[in-house]
């Protein structure tokens, strides 16, 4: 069973399909070991090569998850309680430094994230990526994540 979040079955700490690209100058907000610059599915974003955590831009997120999703289509599902709480630690973001906003993600999973408004970015640690990504099916809609309300701009993280 996962000490973080109550799951009976994780995958891996880092996804397989995760392409690292190089050292990014962004520090992780965890373990401070930096952050690199990574693919997921073709899909940017950093990740924490010790820890496991990823930060993805917000205008990706869906996408991310769905790209997950499709990959992962046999996998096991399901949804164990959340062991953590919103504000049970504080975090800041890698990028501006501010603390994030720690809230339940509206989707699947029962996980709590980590965002900041003023990056357009999320942190997830390790493991909830792929917890929300194959939570057992329920209306899954882009309109249950919080996402960038201009899908085309570029987030510099």
């Amino acid at each position: 069973m996962c000490e973080h979040c109550g799951s009976e079955q994780e995958g891996p700490a880092i996804p397989e399909e995760l392409e690292f690209l190089g050292e990014a100058s962004q520090a992780c907000p965890i373990c401070s070991t930096p952050l690199w610059e990574s693919r997921l599915h073709g899909q940017p974003l950093l990740c924490c090569p010790t820890c496991g955590g990823l930060l993805i831009a917000m205008n990706l997120f869906v996408m991310i998850i769905d790209a997950v999703r499709a990959y992962d289509v046999g996998a096991f599902r399901s949804s164990a309680p959340s062991r953590q709480k919103p504000g049970e630690r504080t975090l800041n973001c890698p990028s501006c430094g501010q603390p994030f906003d720690s809230h339940h993600y509206g989707g699947p999973g029962n996980v709590v994230i980590d965002t900041c408004s003023r990056c357009l970015v999320n942190w997830l640690d390790q493991g909830e990526l792929r917890r929300i990504a194959l939570a057992p099916d329920r209306q899954r809609s882009s309109l249950d994540v919080d996402v960038d309300p201009d899908p085309d701009s570029d987030s510099d993280f």
